[in-house]
C-alpha cells in the first residue's frame, strides 16, 4: 500500500486558485509562474505540470495544458524590465483522474467535481508515483511473492517518479507503440523485449530490419536469408501454406489456368494418398515404374514414376470414384503435395475431357490447353528455383515450426528472434512469409498451447504487412494474420506488440483491439489524428503535446492507467540498443585525404 503518510497536498507547493470549471478541465490563477526579471529561477507552474485540486476528501489530479497573460494585462508585461509587472499568468489544467487523500487511491475518472475557488498545489513526484504505481500493480498471485513488474521509466519531468506495469495490464490487450524516426520507437521497442527476458516471460521478435540481431538479452536467432553464426538459417515450410496463399502467388487466369491448377493440386493430394494406402486398393507395378492402381470395376487410376497421375487415355470414371472415396483424407487447405510436381502435374491436366469411343477416358493431350498454361508453368518454375522463395520452397536451413514449438516448450528460452533484414520485396516473398508465420502462431493458440504459456508477438514496421492484400484483383490473400490474432488472440494467451512509425497505414479495427499505447514524437497531423480516435482516453488537451516530446519520451496510454501518463521510458543498455542509427555522413564522406576544402 501507498504510505499514507506521504501528503499529496503540500502547503508549500500552492500553485493557484481555480476560477472556471468545465467538464474536463479549468481555468485557474498561477501567480508565480511569470518569469520576473532576475528570478526566472523561482517561477512556478509551467505547462505539462502535475497538479492536486483539493476537493476536500478527494483530490483531482490535472496537468497544466495552457499558460497565459490575459490580454489586458499584456502591455504591463512589457514594461516589467522598467516597473514591477502588474500581471498576473493564467493557465489551463486537464483533469486526469481521482486520488483518495486517505489511501492515496487513484481512479479513472473525475468522481468529484472541483469548485472555482479550490486550491491548486504542484504534484509531489514521489506521491504521485507510489499512488500510480498502487493503481497499476493490482493483486498478487496466489503462490506468489511478489507481483512481477515490467519497468518503463520516469513520469517526464519528475526525478523521483518512477513507473511500472503488470505484464498483463501492458500486454493483456495487446499493446502499440508509435512514433516517427528519431522518436525513440525502437528503444521503447528494446525495453520492452529485454523486460520480458528479465520476467521470464515468452516473446517473439518479427525484426524486418534486422536492428535487433544480438540486442535481445539470451534470445535465440534465426534469420531467413543470409544466415550467419549468430543467426543460423531457417526456412517455413511450404506445406503449411494455404491454397490461398499459392493462389496469390501465382496469379492464375480465370478460364484456363485456375481450373487446371485447382485440378492439378487434386491430383498430386490423390496420388500422395494412394501411395500412402498401398493395401486399399489392388496395385500393379508397370515395367516403366508406374504403378496402377484399381478402382471400381472398371478402371485404375495410374501414378507415374515421378509422383503426378496420368490421365492421357485412362479412366475418368475411376479418377472420380478415387476422388469421393478418399475425399476425407484429401480434405485440407493446405499446400500439404509435392509442389516440385505441380508444373508436370498441371500439363497432365492439358488433355481433352472425352474420347470419340463412349469408354468414359480421357482423351489424348490438348496442345491448345498446355500452351495456354505455359505461362503458369514458367512462373511454376520460377519460384521454385528463385533464391528470393528459398525461404518457402527449399528444403535448407532449420524447419521454423519446429523450432517456434521446442521454443515454446522449453522453459529456459524466454526470447526468439526472426529476422527478414535479406527477405526479398521480390513476389511479395516478406509480406507473405510473415503473414504465413502470424497464421501458424493463431493457429496454434487455437489449439490451446499458449494458456500456460503467454506469448507476446512484436512486430515492428507493422505498416509494411497489416491491412494490405497480395495478388491480382482475382487471386489475393489479405495480410490479415495479425489483424487477427490482435481480435481473438487474447483469450488463447497469445497478444501482440506492433510498432509502427505510420498509424494511419494501420486498419482502424485493429487498432481499436489495442489497450495500451506509447506514442512518441508525432509531426503528421493524420497520425495524431488516427492516435486520437483509437483512443478516448487521449483528447486533444493530452494529444498537443505529442509533436513536442523529446527522444525517448512517450505518452502512456490506457484502459488500465489511471490517466494519459507522458514517460521517459529509460533507456535502453549499451548492448542492447539497436541499430537504428541513419546515414553516418561524418565517417564516410570527404575520406579522400584533403578532397575537403574549408
Amino acid at each position: 500500500m501507498t504510505d499514507p503518510a506521504i501528503a499529496l497536498i503540500d502547503p508549500d507547493k500552492r500553485l493557484g486558485t481555480v476560477t472556471r470549471v468545465s467538464a474536463s478541465s479549468i481555468e485557474l490563477t498561477i501567480p508565480k509562474a511569470l518569469a520576473a526579471s532576475g528570478q526566472r529561477g523561482l517561477a512556478r507552474g509551467a505547462t505539462g505540470d502535475f497538479v492536486f485540486i483539493d476537493c476536500d476528501q478527494e483530490t483531482i489530479l490535472g496537468r497544466i495544458t495552457d499558460v497565459f497573460i490575459p490580454e489586458r494585462q499584456r502591455p504591463a508585461l512589457e514594461r516589467q524590465m522598467e516597473v514591477d509587472a502588474s500581471a498576473e499568468p493564467q493557465g489551463r489544467a486537464q483533469l486526469l483522474a481521482t486520488v483518495n487523500k486517505a489511501t492515496h487511491k487513484v481512479t479513472r475518472g473525475i468522481n468529484v467535481t472541483p469548485r472555482v475557488g479550490d486550491g491548486i498545489y504542484l504534484a509531489d513526484g514521489g506521491a504521485l508515483a507510489a499512488a500510480i504505481r498502487e493503481a497499476l500493480q493490482g493483486e498478487i498471485e496466489p503462490g506468489k511473492n511478489e507481483r512481477l513488474l515490467v519497468n518503463l521509466g520516469r513520469l517526464s519531468g519528475i526525478a523521483d517518479a518512477m513507473i511500472a506495469m503488470p505484464p498483463e495490464k501492458l500486454f493483456g490487450r495487446h499493446c502499440g507503440i508509435f512514433g516517427a524516426t528519431g522518436g525513440g520507437k525502437s528503444w521503447t521497442l528494446s525495453k520492452l523485449l529485454n523486460e520480458v527476458v528479465r520476467l521470464e516471460g515468452k516473446c517473439i521478435l518479427f525484426d524486418p530490419t534486422g536492428e535487433f540481431a544480438g540486442k535481445v538479452s539470451g534470445a535465440k536467432e534465426y534469420s531467413f536469408s543470409n544466415a550467419n553464426e549468430e543467426q543460423p538459417l531457417a526456412r517455413f515450410p511450404y506445406r503449411q501454406l494455404s491454397e490461398i496463399d499459392l493462389y496469390a502467388l501465382l496469379t492464375p487466369s480465370v478460364q484456363m489456368q485456375g481450373p487446371n491448377l485447382r485440378s492439378a493440386i487434386k491430383s498430386l493430394r490423390l496420388a500422395g494418398a494412394l501411395q500412402k494406402l498401398p493395401f486399399r486398393y489392388e496395385v500393379k507395378a508397370m515395367e516403366d515404374g508406374s504403378q496402377r492402381f484399381s478402382v471400381g470395376k472398371r478402371g485404375f487410376v495410374e501414378v507415374r514414376q515421378s509422383g503426378v497421375v496420368r490421365k492421357a487415355g485412362n479412366s475418368r470414371h475411376a479418377l472420380s470414384l478415387a476422388l469421393i472415396e478418399l475425399s476425407a483424407e484429401l480434405d485440407s487447405h493446405y499446400c500439404d503435395f509435392d509442389v516440385h510436381l505441380l508444373s508436370d502435374q498441371i500439363k497432365e491436366e492439358c488433355v481433352k475431357q472425352h474420347t470419340n469411343d463412349g469408354m468414359g477416358s480421357y482423351g489424348t493431350h490438348d496442345d491448345f490447353a498446355l500452351g495456354t498454361c505455359n505461362s503458369l508453368n514458367v512462373r511454376i518454375e520460377n519460384y521454385l528455383s528463385s533464391p528470393e522463395m528459398r525461404c518457402l520452397f527449399s528444403d535448407e536451413g532449420a524447419d521454423i515450426c519446429k523450432e517456434i514449438r521446442d521454443f515454446i516448450a522449453d522453459p529456459t528460452q524466454h526470447a526468439l528472434v526472426l529476422s527478414f533484414e535479406h527477405v526479398s520485396f521480390k513476389y511479395n516473398t516478406r509480406e507473405l512469409l510473415l503473414n504465413t508465420l502470424g497464421r501458424f502462431l493463431l493457429g496454434l493458440a487455437r489449439q490451446n498451447v499458449f494458456q500456460e504459456c503467454p506469448l507476446v508477438c512484436f512486430l515492428d514496421e507493422a505498416h509494411q504487412f497489416i491491412g494490405r492484400s497480395i495478388g491480382d484483383d482475382t487471386n489475393h490473400v489479405m495480410l490479415d494474420a495479425f489483424g487477427l490474432i490482435a481480435k481473438e488472440g487474447r483469450k488463447y494467451g497469445l497478444t501482440t506488440t506492433i510498432a509502427t512509425q505510420r498509424p494511419r497505414d494501420v486498419p482502424s479495427d485493429v487498432l481499436s483491439q489495442l489497450g495500451t499505447l506509447f506514442v512518441h514524437r508525432l509531426t503528421n497531423d493524420r497520425d495524431r489524428e488516427t492516435i486520437e480516435r483509437a483512443c478516448g482516453d487521449l483528447d486533444r488537451d493530452a494529444a498537443a503535446f505529442i509533436p513536442s516530446l523529446a527522444q525517448g519520451e512517450a505518452i502512456i496510454v490506457g484502459p488500465e492507467l489511471p490517466a494519459p501518463l507522458p514517460v521517459l521510458v529509460d533507456r535502453p543498455e549499451k548492448g542492447q540498443q539497436p541499430g537504428s542509427h541513419g546515414p553516418r555522413y561524418q565517417a564516410f564522406w570527404g575520406s579522400t585525404p584533403g578532397s575537403v576544402k574549408t
